[in-house]
């Protein structure tokens, strides 16, 4: 969610969601382990694995050693794996683990809080599922999102647990067909399950706004966030495949004096990149496979690239990559995929200057003069942190960032 680029969003995700009327807080399902043939799974203490909905246990381990949930090549179930090697028969339903004593269980070499199932996705994927209780859910994404910025910043917190909160609760139940609500990588929200003792802050932003969320005409928004924005904020819809939604447009995050900006103590606030012609012949030829459809022909040989539009606010809005293949439009957020690095690290926002270098007609070099880091879309998480430290309460930052949002307790 700070950087990355959200995954393609189901009908039920992008229609309006009516704020829900909770009399508890609800239960969110976190893909924690996604398209794994085996998962490891293991506590301190005593705890159980079965199928969804019996009360049979597949097994009872004491604790130690690290057992395995696995699909077989070929095979349309799960097993679950002893230390030894022995394997339990198939299983075609969901597997639920959970811890009988104090300990978390300890997923993938991560301990998390709460329940885990185990399910094949329908394209045979093994996805391993936290089921935990949202605001549970909370307390491992506020400190993952926003790391440890210091008690001066306790407002920014307290605004991301609210942002983090609304962004979860509208995506209840939009994934059926895959078993689970959230992605908990930057794909939705970064999560880290079970804090650490030096996040008490963000557990106390958490727990000081148990059950807020954001509202606009009593629907949930789209509490989109990223990390530095760079100056400006973005609108929605010149970012992703979304339509223009009032609370998530431009907002200007100078400083009242004139004196900078919110965001200005980011190390990302401005930020150059040089390619020459090989680096931009690598990304190119990695990169536009993943962003726009090719000829049986592939990408070719670069010829050039262009930027054709921006927003006022200096964005990018579309670039044209010429090769000896095609002419293609890359557009949106779509553009800091193309330059990606071998990592996968896309480019750090599209807020820059372009600034091509040309031999003889051919693209000979690239230099972009850039600002901000991740899609620009509602919240800056820098930005807050410096409204904080100015003091400013929670609420304050979130009306700056979702002009027209109401703040209100839904549980």
């Amino acid at each position: 969610m700070v950087c990355g680029k959200p995954p393609p969003r189901t009908e039920a995700e992008t229609r309006p969601a009516p704020a829900p009327v909770l009399a508890a807080e609800p239960t969110v399902r976190v893909a924690v382990a996604f398209g794994d043939a085996s998962v490891e799974l293991r506590a301190a203490d005593r705890w159980w694995i079965h199928e969804a909905g019996s009360s049979r246990p597949i097994a009872v381990v004491d604790g130690g050693e690290p057992w395995r949930v696995v699909r077989l090549p070929f095979e349309s179930a799960l097993r679950v794996a002893r230390p030894d090697g022995f394997l339990s028969q198939p299983h075609v339903g969901p597997l639920r683990a959970a811890a009988l004593g104090p300990s978390d269980l300890i997923v993938g070499g991560n301990a998390y809080p709460g329940a885990f199932e185990f399910r094949l996705q329908p394209d045979g994927a093994l996805a391993a599922v936290n089921v935990v209780g949202i605001e549970t859910y909370l307390e491992g994404v506020v400190p993952k999102e926003m790391g440890r910025p210091g008690g001066d910043a306790l407002e920014a917190l307290k605004a991301q647990a609210v942002a983090a909160r609304t962004y979860a609760l509208k995506r209840l139940g939009t994934r059926p067909q895959l078993g689970f609500d959230v992605y908990g990588t930057i794909q939705d929200q970064a999560y880290l399950g079970v804090p650490a003792p030096a996040d008490s802050l963000a557990v106390r932003a958490v727990r000081a706004t148990r059950g807020e969320a954001m509202l606009f005409q009593d629907y949930l928004i789209d509490a989109f966030y990223h990390s530095t924005c760079g100056g400006q904020t973005a609108r929605v819809e010149q970012v992703f495949d979304s339509p223009p939604a009032p609370y998530l447009t431009v907002v200007d995050d100078q400083r009242p004096d004139g004196e900078g900006y919110w965001c200005q103590g980011s190390r990302y606030f401005r930020w150059t990149e040089a390619f020459d012609r090989p680096e931009l012949e690598r990304r190119v030829g990695r990169n536009l496979p993943n962003v726009v459809p090719l000829p049986p022909e592939g990408v070719g040989d670069l010829r050039d690239i262009d930027l054709v539009g921006g927003t006022p606010e200096g964005r990018a809005l579309v670039l044209r990559v010429v090769t000896s293949t095609g002419s293609y439009v890359v557009g949106e957020n779509a553009i800091r995929q193309l330059f990606a690095d071998p990592e996968g690290r896309l480019l750090r926002s599209t807020l820059f200057l372009f600034r091509p270098r040309r031999e003889g007609g051919r693209i000979a070099g690239l230099d972009l003069a850039g600002g901000g880091w991740g899609h620009g879309v509602g919240m800056c998480q820098v930005g807050a942190m410096g409204r904080a430290r100015a003091g400013h309460r929670y609420r304050e930052i979130l009306a700056a960032y979702y002009p027209g949002v109401d703040v209100t307790a839904l549980y």
